[in-house]
């Protein structure tokens, strides 16, 4: 059965700059057919028989795209227990306390822990966990996603090595619980791969509704490897179709062949070269404000890198990492450097996830060695700026630098927009909002180069820009209404625009 769809009276933002506005638009079979006028529009969807919408002077644009989420992870707050709004060790206690399960071998699981956000100015540490909680296993997340905090039984059933590297250790020695770098990554690796494949298509799915609701019709899915499990991996390959998103699957993994074998065409991007602000570990040249011993972490050597970038695209794949701190950045790009010597690609479009804390020179190098940015602007708006967590982390003159998109864009790199979620929300219009307004309006861009952020230039980072991204006939039937044109509004009120509709592949998928 044929799929029509026509949409009439409404201000089409194409992101096309050749047709850059129209008033309606016809879908068949979930492509692009037609764009034009409201009139024309109409008559074709009549000879058609099409269902036709009035949009009643709505706004519909290419649909979203969220760049950077973690579906797994996001999908399990339907099942956690939601910490962030807690301001105090006592009140993270007495939250977990309010589990109801009385089953002892069921984990407590906790996310969005913030510890910027505590008056203690840490997490609750194994011992404090164990006198509530002695005999049953507490899994919390920080809400970087770049530390875990658990109690005693749970270090035990995940059966760590005393050598292992991310141990937490207080004074005198003793396991706190707190898990970073590898030991992070074995407690992550212990607690998803408990999972069942019905749990992982349940959170993968909970994910999905979010985005549709949100006007997200493209998804950059970050997943497996250190971050989740691989087991997530054939769980996606078997419902992607079927999901109201399309999903671009980033598996975060070191293995070359496995990757290649699985047909993806992505490997990596996600894998961390350092770790993040809230933590204390993106890695800097100079120490952290709040802590002069600290200067961040790397993770992976040189030459590791190098290596497996050049694998990476010998196998033919699109690759990258997180890279927050300068450091980080800057070693990431040496690496780059250093492979596209060995083994020249032409439009590699190696991807690095955030860029936080670039300074000019490898601001101009990623542009000259054809980087393209995956960027969260919602990081700085929530986090950033004077008295907050990030300026209490690297100081005033860092923070005034923190993710300056003006200056990528400048530099003519192409930049795309995310969430990290569960970092933060799914939220494309809180993302175009944040890019606008900066917490330091020298970093601030255009409304018009925000929503490329979320559109066109967000596909371009997937090489995905001559099928989705912008309403042109013969490309995706992938559309976002919104009550309001966040081209004309007044800036400071984009993130309160509505969404209308969300439609994918020509179908409605979402209606409010």
């Amino acid at each position: 059965m044929e799929n029509k769809l026509a949409l009439i009276n409404g201000i089409g933002i194409t992101m096309d700059e050749n047709h850059p506005a129209c008033q309606g638009i016809y879908i068949k079979n979930g492509v692009v057919e037609k764009i034009g006028t409201s009139q024309e529009i109409k008559k074709l969807g009549e000879l058609e028989k099409a269902a036709i919408i009035d949009l009643k002077g709505k706004t519909f644009l290419p649909g979203l795209h969220d760049c950077h989420v973690h579906m797994m992870s996001t999908g399990l707050s339907a099942i956690g227990i939601n910490l962030y709004g807690c301001q105090s060790i006592a009140a993270v206690l007495e939250k977990l306390a309010a589990e109801k399960s009385a089953n002892e071998k069921e984990w407590i699981f906790g996310y969005g822990l913030d510890e910027s956000r505590l008056q203690e100015k840490r997490p609750p540490n194994a011992s404090e966990l164990d006198h509530h909680f002695r005999n049953r296993p507490v899994y919390l997340v920080d809400r970087g996603l770049h530390y875990t905090q658990v109690n005693t039984i749970a270090m035990e059933w995940m059966g760590f090595l005393e050598s292992e590297e991310g141990l937490g250790r207080d004074h005198e020695g003793n396991l706190t619980g707190r898990l970073h770098s590898r030991a992070n990554s074995h407690a992550r690796k212990y607690f998803f791969d408990k999972m069942t494949w019905e749990q992982r298509e349940a959170a993968i799915r909970y994910t999905a509704k979010i985005a549709v609701a949100m006007g997200v019709t493209t998804i950059h899915a970050m997943e497996g490897g250190d971050l989740s499990s691989d087991e997530d991996i054939p769980v996606f390959l078997e419902i992607m179709e079927t999901l109201p998103v399309h999903v671009v699957l980033h598996w975060c993994s070191t293995a070359v062949p496995e990757v290649v074998a699985k047909g993806l065409k992505i490997i990596g991007t996600d894998i961390l070269l350092d770790g993040s602000i809230g933590s204390r570990t993106a890695a800097f040249t100079e120490p952290y404000a709040d802590d002069p011993e600290s200067q961040g972490e790397l993770y992976y050597s040189d030459a590791w890198i190098t290596n497996y970038i050049e694998d990476a695209h010998r196998a033919g794949l699109q690759t990258g990492f997180h890279a927050i701190g300068q450091r980080a950045i800057t070693q990431v790009l040496n690496c780059l450097e250093q492979a596209l010597k060995q083994y020249p690609v032409n439009d590699h479009r190696f991807r690095i996830e955030h860029f936080g804390f670039a300074d000019d020179r490898d601001i101009k190098r990623a542009a000259t060695l054809g980087a393209v940015i995956s960027t969260q602007p919602a990081f700085t708006y929530l986090r950033g700026g004077p008295d907050s967590v990030y300026e209490e982390r690297v100081g005033a003159e860092r923070n005034r630098r923190a993710y300056p998109i003006r200056d990528f864009i400048d530099a003519g790199i192409i930049v795309n927009g995310g969430s990290d979620s569960n970092v933060t929300p799914i939220n494309p219009l809180l993302g175009i909002h944040a890019a606008v307004n900066p917490p330091y309006m020298q970093n601030a861009i255009t409304p018009d180069e925000a929503l490329r952020l979320f559109t066109i230039d967000g596909a371009f980072t997937a090489k995905e820009e001559k099928i989705r991204g912008s309403l042109i006939p013969g490309k995706a039937g992938d559309i976002t209404v919104l009550d309001q044109n966040p081209l004309v509004v007044s800036p400071e009120s984009i993130k309160n625009i509505g969404i209308a509709m969300t439609i994918y592949q020509g179908k409605i998928v979402y209606k409010k």
